[in-house]
């Protein structure tokens, strides 16, 4: 058993000669034979022990006492964590969240670009079927994979396919020390219930149910795969500047629209929003609805926004109301990308967005400001809202308050990113208005 299982994980080839790798070490069975492998594999890996104690039993003191003298005697460096707080809401999440933490801040203070987990057959049968059961995203019915990148981390699980019996036997035959945690008999946890009590009911309807619930999670990883190429394939056509072109968005599969919503989503989030199943579906809906703008919220300030051919995610922003009294020429600024530069002569090439405003008295004082409600302006056609003009250009529902308006007389007189002005017969002196970006 010593030299299958040594041989097994050698021949994976996780690590590189002389690597310096974190070892989460529970005190368990499953973590204390990883150790014991690892520390004869023929790659002479530095090994950095992690270990958690989470004070929710009375001999996790000792546990982390013991852990700590072996690591002495082995010569091998010992990390420890205590977590002493109460943790608020579902404990066994919100201490995950405490224990990767903890390990990553362990890799990145011994420059160690691997973390290993003693994950193994069994561990991966129970998650599959809990997510079978309680529900679950596609991917998510893959389980725990088997090496996971995060950042510059890689997560490694060489034990991802040793059953839990061929552990204990690993165990017995090399004569290890090891804990056990006798809440791991309590049904009061639901993995619990699902290890000792629903599982081996199914396993006496099939003896081999384990291998058929991983038989499911082997065909989604390799779907997954096929799908994971498909969007990436559709991203690199049809996404410009982060934005998804709706048409073209419109004419995948579900699965493929879920693929590119949450891709969205976490490059905008940086993989900090989670969706539903029920978001997914009214996001799909809002796409397909004959509406140019729409908005839905994504929460954590977050908004996915339709705009007319295109979607694209972002962070809401409070756009500031812009009030600026203009007395002379020269150059205003609006924020530290956008000033309005008011002149007696034309520029050439200044920019795109330039208004030629007429007048036949005093030109000051004017006012830069931005939209209000009710807002029109008179053109040679005749009076217009402002709102129907951005709605004929087209103008994104999301860009409109940043629209930059000319006042005189509390008269709308010029939109200059619009070419609009208001009309003025017999003109008789001419201004330059420019919106340099």
């Amino acid at each position: 058993m010593t030299n299958n299982l040594l041989k097994t994980i050698e021949s994976k080839k996780y690590f590189t000669k002389n690597e310096t790798i974190v070892l989460a070490l529970s005190g368990g069975v499953d973590s204390m034979v990883l150790f014991d492998i690892l520390s004869k594999s023929s790659k002479n890996l530095k090994i950095i022990v992690a270990h958690v104690n989470h004070k929710k039993r009375k001999e996790s003191d000792y546990e982390y006492t013991s852990i700590h003298k072996l690591c002495q005697e082995m010569q091998v460096v010992f990390e420890g964590y205590e977590i002493n707080e109460e943790l608020s809401g579902n404990f066994h999440n919100e201490a995950r969240k405490k224990r990767y933490n903890f390990f990553k801040s362990i890799a990145s203070k011994h420059n160690s670009k691997k973390i290993v987990l003693a994950h193994h057959y069994d561990d991966q049968v129970e998650t599959v079927f809990m997510r079978i059961i309680r529900g679950s995203s596609f991917s998510g019915y893959q389980g725990v994979l088997e090496t996971r990148k995060d950042g510059f981390i890689e997560f490694v699980r060489p034990l991802i396919d040793t059953k839990k019996d061929d552990i204990y036997q690993y165990a017995s035959s090399n004569k290890l020390i090891y804990f056990e945690d006798d809440s791991n008999k309590s049904d009061i946890y639901t993995r619990n219930r699902f290890r000792n009590s629903i599982l081996p009911l199914l396993r006496e309807e099939n003896p081999q149910v384990d291998d058929k619930i991983l038989q499911l999670s082997e065909y989604v990883s390799s779907a997954e795969n096929i799908l994971n190429t498909l969007t990436k394939s559709f991203i690199e056509q049809f996404s410009f500047h982060n934005m998804i072109d709706l048409k073209a968005f419109n004419t995948q599969e579900f699965i493929i629209k879920v693929k590119i919503i949450k891709y969205i989503v976490n490059k905008a989030t940086n993989n900090n929003l989670e969706i539903s199943n029920l978001q997914y579906k009214k996001i799909i809906k809002m796409c397909q609805n004959e509406k140019a703008n729409s908005t839905y919220d994504l929460g954590n300030d977050f908004v996915l926004y339709k705009e007319y051919e295109y979607f694209y995610v972002d962070k809401v922003t409070l756009n500031p109301v812009i009030n600026i009294e203009v007395n002379n020429y020269g150059e205003y600024f609006i924020d530290d990308n956008k000033s309005i530069l008011i002149t007696e002569k034309k520029i050439e090439q200044k920019s795109s967005n330039w208004i030629e405003l007429c007048y036949n008295e005093l030109v000051f004082p004017l006012k830069i400001r931005t939209r209000q409600n009710g807002d029109r302006i008179q053109l040679k056609s005749g009076s217009k809202k402002i709102k129907d003009l951005l709605i004929d250009k087209k103008i994104p529902l999301s860009k409109r308050d940043n629209i930059i308006i000319i006042e005189q007389n509390n008269e709308v007189v010029g939109i200059p990113s619009l070419r609009k002005v208001k009309h003025v017969d017999n003109c008789i002196k001419k201004i330059f208005i420019y919106e340099v970006n």
